[in-house]
């Protein structure tokens, strides 16, 4: 076979193509016309088409082996068969929700935000089977001109009284309080190893497990209150200046025996000549309380939302006890403020989706008298938008697809989309001209579906792309999101196309026969539609005012020269955009747990996130020099205020006891198990019991580690650019260590400064891949070099335009933007792409041809731009960051999708627009020159024909 000629295989190639989807998508078309092949404008890309791949395709499709489908075959068998189409939607949507049964929702944020090979998910993973996380911390926070007075003490009191009172009942019917709840530590005091220190571990050590049969346990809590022992005789008695006396005397916890440092509980401090307190603004109090891993296992578990852990039932309940206790404020002394946060906090606090816009479709679908109005089509068109989330819910479900925070937002997001395609098609059934309305029913439902196919057809499957290409991110929750949408487009098209077609056929049919638009029953004799509700006041904007302005020339010259201003404008608006996240602002400020964090970031400035240094199985005695050098490059950084190591005490104790300076130094594997077993039964090193995994869980006869910790805590880190160079040199630290085994930093808070990390780099991806995917989706739909360059300027104008808007409205770059702008693709190409197309479809001149597609496709675009939008406006009062952004954000879409869709686009088009189908129609007479046809009585208003039945 000879290299094939240039003309004729564009020719073949576009004709396979367009053969291909007519067949495809568009088998309603009334008549066998292969889809228009690329104008001449477009035969610059002839050496792509050429190519060997497409030229081979081309052979395997040519148009002789399609034979002509029937005149409106889609459209004629849906309005032939209505309710069968229905059935059949109604069974296939039930088929796919029996998917639900397994249904889950995802929200530890290491499953949602965080790319599955990263560091910190490898580091979480192995702190789960090493140091599994069984504490939860209750903390509350006092606030007052000065905390330190008897009054506000005794009140404290009070409240942690009460939280000892809470009794909870488990499964068995036992009942529960915070003292069988707790997460306990051994009280030091009670276990010193005295003799055994002073013998230098020369005794009897078969002794020491007797020593250690039951040592006393006790709730680990940091309280102030722990300076008076919780004596409730003590407490009762203080003075203001007792108060004062105790709290700069105490460095002990009367309760535990360890060292505290009490005024590090207290924030606003001030201090007199002396260095001593004299008053605080707050004081601190940490409750930490313990999972019941046993429970946990056995499924028997509260909700973790927002945190990494599950919770067992008796806990959560308490936790449900705990807010509802530290929250009365029935009974408190004037002045005092009390803040809290729960580890249900997170989970408790959501905001509220609401949708709704069912009476802008009913009165934008049908007019205002009794026979017209479309309540029931408009109801029925959103139960076909359930339909398809009811689907993508559905098929999600049953191939494990989880659930995530930000899929709340897609039933608004369906809402939007869906009601778009109603008005395309109502659109279309409206542009038919009056021959056409002349014919019997199911031949105008084909012509109609003809025409709106191709429309929701393109829109759909550009959307559809776009999605599909954003599930190809590395992050979790957004991949998820993308596919649910991208199935849920599907649906819908399906659903737009079928079910609401039927119902459209069966209400029209309803209308012709003089039936009540509500009660359909109902029958209205010698019915004539009064004048005032054929006025369609968009149809008449469109056909009347704006496309006559809007080609003036003196208007399309500021039409450009604002395009360029508010490009200017944006990017350098683009420019000041931010990258940063805060878990905060997912959190309602109105709520109590938005204020407490507001107070501990103010009353607590040093109070950074907190991290641990994971250490496993080394030869310790032997790297002890390495665990030095890594400590003092941490206590050198400038994002580190403090280290929690057991290293630096153990230093201590070695020296007190045994006269040996072992920093910097290796030691023998016996002498470091002797002094490391002396230190955690210690007074000093007694609380860092926790911070070690022995093997089979006991120090005796000899500790062998197999897993250790160091603690750590970051200073406030106010930007991300902080958060991210904080991040990446502790792990530096750790790798510059050169352990022989497992070493990782970690932090809660790692999650998000890992999303933080790559998101900027993710969100370029994700946006060129799908814009790159909406050009090539166009150029085969279109099949117009010319228009799919145009429409591609419009998205990114309009991307543009939003991401400078969100500058201005204070929203940064994170994975709640991400998800919004990958969106923005979807929803703002349906503008351009319905009037490319349209334009494309109309012969005449450059000004005549845009004219007519404003006057079509304008009200259809409008409309459904604005009910996205008002599915969207709701969310303006949310306090919830995710619903907040949808909403800034969506606005921009609006507003910046449909000026470059309704204004710019058709003025570039009727300066520099691509030349017709071969197969367009010409653009028609206007719509005043039509008055009457004499075959039947007719009623015309503003260009629309009305059968009268008499």
């Amino acid at each position: 076979m000879g290299k094939p000629n240039n003309e004729n295989c564009l020719k073949k190639a576009s004709n396979a193509i367009s053969n291909g989807l007519q067949r495809i998508f568009f088998s309603w078309a009334p008549t066998y016309v292969p889809l228009p092949t690329l104008p001449p404008a477009a035969l610059i890309t002839r050496h792509l088409c050429c190519s060997p791949v497409l030229y081979y395709a081309s052979l395997l499709s040519p148009p002789s082996l399609y034979p002509p489908p029937s005149t409106g075959q889609y459209g004629r068998s849906i309005a032939t068969y209505p309710w069968i189409y229905i059935a059949v939607c109604v069974v296939a949507t039930a088929a796919c929700c029996v998917g639900l049964m397994n249904f889950y929702t995802e929200t530890r944020a290491e499953k949602l935000w965080i790319p599955q090979d990263s560091d910190y998910v490898k580091t979480l993973k192995w702190q789960g089977e090493n140091f599994p996380n069984n504490q939860r911390a209750e903390l509350i926070l006092y606030e007052a001109g000065n905390v330190l007075t008897a009054e506000y003490i005794r009140e404290m009191y009070r409240v942690r009284k009460e939280l000892r009172e809470i009794v909870v009942t488990d499964k068995y019917g036992r009942s529960l309080s915070q003292e069988d709840l707790c997460y306990k530590v051994p009280v030091v005091a009670t276990y010193e190893f005295q003799e055994t220190v002073e013998q230098d571990f020369e005794g009897d050590m078969d002794a020491l497990p007797e020593v250690q049969a039951a040592p006393e346990m006790a709730c680990y809590e940091l309280n102030l209150l722990d300076v008076w022992q919780d004596n409730e005789t003590t407490i009762q008695g203080l003075t203001d200046e007792d108060v004062i006396k105790d709290v700069n005397a105490a460095n002990t916890s009367a309760t535990l025996g360890f060292p505290l440092d009490f005024i590090g509980l207290l924030g606003g401090v001030q201090t007199n000549a002396e260095g001593l307190v004299v008053e605080a603004r707050s004081a601190l109090t940490t409750i930490l309380m313990e999972v019941n891993r046993t429970e946990v296992d056995m499924g028997d578990v509260g909700t973790g939302e927002g945190l990494s852990e599950d919770v067992d039932l008796e806990l959560y309940e308490w936790e449900a006890q705990f807010i509802r206790v530290v929250g009365n404020d029935t009974g408190r002394p004037e002045g005092l403020n009390v803040y809290l946060q729960s580890a249900r906090s997170y989970g408790e606090i959501s905001g509220d989706t609401i949708v709704g816009d069912v009476f802008y479709l009913a009165v934008m679908l049908g007019k205002f008298n009794l026979v017209e109005t479309r309540p029931v089509l408009s109801l029925l068109g959103l139960v076909s938008v359930g339909m398809a989330v009811g689907v993508s819910f559905g098929l999600c479900s049953a191939f494990n697809v989880p659930y995530g925070p930000v899929h709340s937002i897609l039933p608004l997001l369906m809402l939007g989309l869906g009601v778009d395609d109603m008005f395309v098609i109502v659109q279309c059934w409206n542009n038919l001209n009056v021959a056409e309305r002349r014919k019997e029913m199911k031949e105008r439902v084909g012509l109609a579906l003809r025409h709106a196919g191709v429309a929701i057809t393109i829109t759909s499957l550009t959307d559809f792309v776009a999605f599909a290409i954003g599930a190809s991110t590395v992050l979790p929750a957004l991949q998820s999101f993308c596919i649910y949408c991208a199935i849920g487009i599907i649906a819908l098209y399906v659903f737009q196309a079928t079910f609401f077609v039927a119902w459209f056929t069966l209400d029209q049919t309803r209308m012709e026969k003089h039936r009540n638009g509500l009660l359909w029953c109902y029958t209205h004799k010698h019915w004539t539609p009064n004048a005032c509700s054929q006025k369609d006041l968009c149809q008449m904007f469109f056909s009347e005012i704006y496309s006559k302005y809007l080609l003036m020339k003196p208007v399309k010259v500021l039409v450009l020269a604002v395009t360029a201003a508010v490009l200017g404008t944006c990017i350098w608006g683009v420019t000041n955009l931010r990258q940063e996240f805060n878990p905060v602002w997912f959190i309602p400020e109105s709520s109590y747990l938005y204020q407490f964090i507001s107070k501990v970031q103010y009353y607590y400035p040093e109070s950074g996130e907190k991290g641990l240094v994971y250490l496993g199985a080394l030869d310790y005695a032997a790297e002890l020099p390495s665990i030095s050098l890594l400590e003092d490059k941490m206590k050198s950084s400038k994002y580190i205020s403090s280290v929690d190591s057991w290293y630096d005490s153990l230093v201590s104790y070695t020296l007190d006891t045994t006269g040996e300076n072992i920093e910097g130094m290796a030691v023998n594997a016996s002498f470091f198990g002797e002094i490391l077993t002396g230190f955690l039964f210690s007074g000093e090193g007694g609380r860092f019991q926790q911070y070690f995994k022995f093997e089979n869980d006991t120090i005796f006869p000899e500790p062998h580690v197999l897993a250790s910790k160091l603690g750590y805590q970051h200073t406030i880190l106010n930007t991300s650019s902080q958060r991210i160079a904080a991040m990446d040199q502790m792990k530096s630290f750790v790798d510059s260590a050169n352990f022989s085994g497992f070493a990782a930093p970690i932090a809660a808070e790692y999650s998000n400064w890992e999303t933080d990390k790559i998101i900027a780099e993710e969100l370029i991806r994700n946006l060129a891949l799908a814009m790159a995917a909406v050009f090539v989706m166009t150029l085969l739909l279109l099949a117009s070099l010319i228009s799919s360059i145009y429409v591609l300027l419009c998205v990114v104008l309009t991307l543009v335009d939003v991401m400078a808007l969100m500058t201005w409205w204070g929203l940064t770059i994170d994975t709640v933007s991400c998800i919004n702008l990958v969106l923005c693709i979807g929803l703002c190409v349906d503008y351009s792409v319905h009037i490319a197309l349209h334009f494309l479809q109309i012969k005449g001149s450059r000004d005549e041809r845009v004219r007519v597609t404003v006057k079509e496709m304008g009200p259809p675009v409008l409309n459904g731009a604005f009910s996205t939008f008002l599915s969207f406006i709701l969310l303006a009062g949310s306090e919830s960051h995710v619903f907040e952004s949808f909403f800034k954000i969506f606005f921009g879409v609006f507003i910046f999708g449909v000026f470059h869709g309704l204004v710019f686009l058709p003025v570039l088009l009727s300066l520099i627009g691509p030349a017709p189908y071969s197969t367009g129609s010409a653009a028609p007479l206007d719509s005043e020159n039509i008055s009457s046809y004499s075959s039947e009585k007719m009623l015309v208003i503003n260009g629309h024909s009305y059968t009268q039945h008499m």
